[in-house]
C-alpha cells in the first residue's frame, strides 16, 4: 500500500509544493464555537512562470522570504493581543458588521 502524496514536504527550513494539488485547507468559521482562526502570513518571492512548469518545484525557504507578519485572527482580521483572544471572534472583520 503506498502513502497518498502530500502536496507540502517539509525538508529542513524549506518547504516544496506541488502546485497541482489543493493546499487551502482553511476552515470555514463556526459561530456556535466563537473560535478565533490565529495565523502566521508569510510572503515570498516567487517566479510565475516556474511555478506552472511541471518539471520544476518551487521553493519556498529563507532565500526568497520577504515578509512575515503578527499573529492575526483571519475571520476577523484583528491582529493578536492577550485581551482579544479571551473573546469570542464576532466571524467578521470589525468594519464589516
Amino acid at each position: 500500500m503506498t502513502e497518498p502524496q502530500r502536496a507540502w514536504t517539509g525538508t529542513g527550513h524549506q518547504q516544496h509544493i506541488d502546485p497541482s494539488m489543493m493546499v487551502d485547507r482553511l476552515p470555514e468559521f463556526d459561530p456556535r464555537s466563537g473560535d478565533h482562526l490565529w495565523m502566521v502570513s508569510t510572503g515570498f518571492r516567487v517566479q510565475p512562470e516556474q511555478w506552472t512548469d511541471r518539471t520544476h518545484t518551487p521553493v519556498l525557504d529563507h532565500e526568497n522570504l520577504l515578509t512575515i507578519t503578527a499573529p492575526f485572527c483571519w475571520h476577523c482580521e484583528q491582529g493578536y493581543t492577550p485581551t482579544l483572544a479571551k473573546r469570542r471572534c464576532p466571524g467578521q472583520p470589525v468594519g464589516a458588521r
